[in-house]
């Protein structure tokens, strides 16, 4: 008696040990799923804080219906198997999600930014995440066998599950995202939902028949079927991918999103090659002078840089594919470059024709500048994560930071969007006020063409600029800028991402226009 009393309470404790395993990867596909699925939407509706809104909101709308689900469920159905049938199925949509994302996209991106990103969410992150949300309270109801259990079982599941989170956030942002892309990990990783519910099925079918006294050799495998059948369908879906397009000759996911490198054809019949990040262009070369850029901001800042500018060790934040790099090295420049993607340095040097010795610091840039002793003469701000430029460098404190490590006659130049008027150019009006809040003397060059096709190029010396060349651009007078609505933009309120997103939802919806629907049509 005493030995089947100690051997029952053994299986228990195998028993709660894998269901706890279970919760472990259900916190981990949350995340797997939140994480990739961000990056899913990025190269049709970006990455402001608009999106991560909308990915934060359906996450917990999903959680919330999932947790009430597995509530009401546990109260009717006293079968463990129905927390493995939400763990397969689950895993089994999340193998799924690229190919349900493939054929939404194409027809949500028609829609305006809220709805289409709520439509597509709904349609591929939704209904796993609802899976994944009814197993908690169901694995709390199985493990809780006294009420003065619940709070014990409930804490240890929930910090389990969340646990299995926390690692699996760090793996597929760190790792699985940069090294094997948004399709694999989401396969790889639903595949592995789907697995270990079934194993862990067995396992306890198993010790459920040997608490009852019965052979293990007597387990029934009938109703593992269905879940066979799942596991199949998980492992065939990772043959269902979309042709690739023959323009794109390079194409990974990372830390900014999706990147691509594409030859392509522009006015004239002339072939150029193209980094876009998020389906938005980055670089475009002239392939037969790679040092050339399909647009004239290259040129404009190199001629009033050098007009401006009193010595030649710069700083350029941003590396891209490298036009404006080379046409700096043609001037003379020394050139210090950062890049806080390490794929944008691999693909400027093998695609974009960067020499291999350039050796460029892959670190964010406002840490960079927080943390080098280096003075320049000039320092550059090339900077876009896709449509929006990096509001942490806008500030008042990192442009005071700038003004310390520029040498005395040091000249720092902003690249931007080509609004001004109205509500969308008051993040362009903010910023020039800033650079004056700062004591810049700044000078703001604008390039050809309207307001959503041109550039504004801040440059702002640290003394008094003048010009040792004929001002043959575009030049913007402080006077002509009514500054009335413009703030000083601060660390502690930054408010820049709202100010500006007008502006980058208009850059948004021009290059889907041009590059992402021409993608999805080829």
């Amino acid at each position: 008696m005493f030995y089947r009393i100690v051997k029952q309470k053994t299986m228990n404790k195998k028993l709660k040990n894998q269901l706890f395993f279970l919760a472990f990867i259900e916190g981990g596909a949350v995340m797997c799923v939140e994480l990739c699925s961000a990056k899913i939407l990025s190269p049709f509706f970006g990455t402001s804080v608009y999106i991560w809104a909308a990915v934060l909101g359906i996450t917990l709308t999903a959680l919330m219906v999932g947790y009430y689900l597995g509530g009401y469920l546990s109260a009717k159905i006293k079968n463990v198997n129905l927390i493995f049938w939400m763990m397969t199925i689950g895993g089994c949509l999340l193998t799924l999600t690229p190919i349900i994302s493939s054929k939404i996209l194409p027809i949500t991106i028609n829609l305006n930014l809220l709805l289409g990103t709520v439509v597509s969410l709904i349609s591929f992150l939704f209904f796993p995440l609802v899976m994944f949300g009814a197993t908690s309270p169901l694995l709390i109801n199985f493990l809780t066998k006294q009420a003065d259990e619940s709070g014990k079982s409930s804490g240890t599941v929930y910090s389990v599950s969340t646990f299995g989170g926390i690692i699996t956030t760090f793996l597929v942002g760190f790792y699985t995202l940069p090294t094997f892309g948004i399709q694999k990990t989401l396969y790889f990783y639903g595949v592995l939902v789907v697995v270990t519910s079934i194993v862990i099925a067995g396992l306890t079918r198993n010790l459920n028949k040997q608490m009852a006294g019965q052979a293990r050799n007597d387990v029934p495998l009938g109703n593992n079927k269905m879940m066979f059948l799942l596991l199949a369908i998980a492992l065939l879906s990772y043959n269902f991918t979309s042709k690739k397009n023959t323009e794109i000759i390079y194409q990974s996911d990372g830390i900014m999103g999706e990147l691509k490198v594409v030859d392509r054809m522009y006015g004239g019949g002339k072939t150029y090659r193209e980094m876009m990040v998020n389906n938005i262009s980055q670089t475009i070369m002239d392939k037969q002078n790679p040092s050339v850029s399909y647009w004239n901001y290259v040129g404009v800042l190199t001629y009033n840089l050098e007009s401006y500018s009193k010595g030649k060790k710069a700083l350029l934040l941003g590396l891209g594919g490298g036009t404006l790099y080379k046409q700096l090295q043609q001037k003379g420049f020394d050139v210090d470059v950062v890049e806080i993607d390490a794929r944008i340095e691999q693909v400027a040097k093998k695609y974009f024709y960067i020499e291999n010795e350039l050796n460029v610091v892959v670190d964010d840039a406002r840490h960079f500048i927080k943390t080098t002793n280096k003075k320049y003469d000039v320092v550059i701000y090339d900077l876009y994560h896709s449509e929006t430029p990096p509001v942490h460098l806008m500030t008042k404190e990192a442009f005071a930071e700038i003004k310390n490590m520029l040498n005395p006659e040091g000249v720092l130049v902003v690249n931007f969007y080509g609004f001004l008027e109205s509500k969308r150019g008051r993040a362009a009006r903010s910023i020039y006020k800033t650079l004056l809040n700062e004591q810049f003397d700044v000078r703001l060059f604008a390039t050809e063409g309207e307001e959503n096709q041109r550039n504004f190029l801040f440059v702002s010396g640290k003394s008094e600029l003048k010009a040792t060349q004929p001002i043959v651009h575009k030049l913007i007078y402080e006077l002509d800028i009514n500054f009335d609505d413009a703030l000083v933009l601060t660390d502690d309120k930054p408010i820049l991402e709202h100010i500006y997103l007008d502006a980058a939802l208009q850059w948004r919806k021009d290059y889907n226009e041009q590059n992402a629907k021409y993608f999805l049509r080829n």
